[in-house]
């Protein structure tokens, strides 16, 4: 079972039966010895953590500057090169068979930065692109139906119908309604059947992806039946007395909640060799609000507007314009300098707050309790960061890229910053690449 089952089958249980413990449980000799040895210093742990952080470091440092070695060293014999007029002649015999290629400015030749997703359900290391992803989802949800069969129709609902909350929630409502006729009472055959035709049950309920699934995986069965008058009627029908089921259906759709896509971070270290490709980003259309054609062509067109006003512009303008600033990128990428020249890179929504990225950062370097700041040109503010949070990171300016810089703080005893020679965890130095 995958541990997003796991979660969802503890879930279940701890809304039906609620937490408790079992008669007879005692604590283990381990539990007792734990509980009484002191709680570890945060300098010894600290100073553990950075161990560990330098022979990680050291390490990474010795690999990429042996991948930096030609794999077959270069002959010292000189070889004869082809004189321009060769070059020119095998250019143009070239572009006489091939055609000639017009050049495209300001276009990289490097893979661009892809935007993917993930999700709880996905194995590790699972990602799709956003077209792709929620029937992925769906996909891996179908795959596990028959493992716990109303939790997981109940969570294929939820998930795909999400975007409509309103609709989803008189969903989930009146289906409520109609297991509570039934439960309430067992023994009237009238609540026991629902007709597909019912305005409300095909309004509210039908109307929903997977709905039909949810009854069927709770005890309904789709039946066509006699009506007084002699005409098929097609019904969802609750056959039996196992009204746990119902039960367990009410209890799953309490709990019920959508799984939705989760953008991949592609959290990379790089080992940058000129100081002048920090800055260089190579980003995909996918972080784009606008494709890079109508974002000239609209830079272009309030260039020619300032111009005509005379430079003169007033404050309802000024506030437009950053509106459309902040509308204009969907993802930022991300790169922290550390002092040991080791970037931290990842990826996020242009709309998601400082504190994520500040909360990232903080759990990826090999050091606790230790205050630090990210600096840069959009966060030159008084007071260290904390006036940043709450903001989001296209509010700051930091989309579609941005360099910011690890700095602990200031209030920091010089003799412990000294004792620091790798930042982050050596889990992530480990995966360091030359860049």
């Amino acid at each position: 079972m995958s541990s997003f089952l796991k979660n969802l089958l503890a879930k279940h249980k701890e809304k039906k039966y609620g937490k408790g413990h079992r008669l007879g449980d005692v604590p283990t000799q381990q539990q007792v010895n734990a509980s009484r040895e002191p709680p570890s210093s945060p300098q010894i742990a600290n100073s553990l953590k950075s161990e560990a952080a330098r022979l990680a470091g050291e390490a990474a440092l010795q690999r990429l500057q042996y991948s930096n070695r030609p794999a077959h060293p270069k002959p010292t014999t000189s070889v004869s090169q082809p004189s321009k007029s060769e070059a020119e002649k095998a250019f143009a015999l070239k572009d006489h068979y091939f055609g000639k290629k017009e050049i495209v400015d300001n276009v990289s030749l490097k893979p661009k930065t892809k935007i993917n997703f993930t999700s709880s359900v996905f194995q590790p290391g699972e990602k799709y692109p956003i077209e792709e992803v929620e029937d992925k989802i769906e996909q891996n949800l179908i795959q596990n139906l028959e493992m716990e069969p109303i939790l997981v129709s109940v969570t294929l609902l939820f998930t795909a119908n999400y975007k409509n909350k309103e609709k989803l929630d008189k969903c989930v409502e009146t289906m409520n309604k109609f297991v509570d006729n039934i439960i309430n009472n067992p023994t009237e055959k009238k609540y026991r059947k629902i007709r597909l035709e019912n305005p409300i049950f095909k309004e509210k309920v039908y109307s929903c992806k997977y709905a039909d699934m949810v009854l069927k995986k709770s005890g309904f069965v789709a039946q066509t039946v006699k009506l007084d008058d002699e005409k098929d009627d097609d019904v969802f029908l609750f056959e039996g007395d196992d009204l746990e089921k119902l039960e367990n259906l009410k209890s799953a759709l309490a709990i019920g909640e959508a799984i939705v896509p989760e953008l991949d971070r592609d959290v990379k270290v790089l080992k940058i060799q000129e100081s002048s490709r920090m800055n260089d980003f190579s980003l995909s259309d996918d972080f784009f609000n606008l494709k890079i054609e109508e974002l000239r062509k609209e830079q272009a067109l309030r260039n020619e507007a300032v111009e005509k006003a005379g430079m003169l512009r007033t404050k309802a303008m000024r506030e437009r314009d950053e509106q459309m600033e902040l509308r204009r990128y969907n993802y930022s990428i991300i790169r922290i300098k550390f002092p040991d020249d080791f970037i931290f890179q990842a990826i996020f929504k242009s709309k998601e707050k400082f504190d994520v990225l500040y909360e990232l950062v903080q759990n990826s370097i090999s050091f606790d309790n230790i205050p630090f700041e990210l600096i840069g040109h959009s966060l030159k503010k008084p007071n260290g960061n904390s006036n940043l949070m709450g903001l989001t990171l296209a509010e700051l300016g930091l989309a579609p890229s941005a360099l910011l810089y690890f700095k602990i703080s200031d209030l920091i005893d010089p003799s412990i910053k000294s004792k620091i020679h790798f930042y982050l965890k050596p889990e992530l130095l480990e995966q360091a690449q030359n860049f």
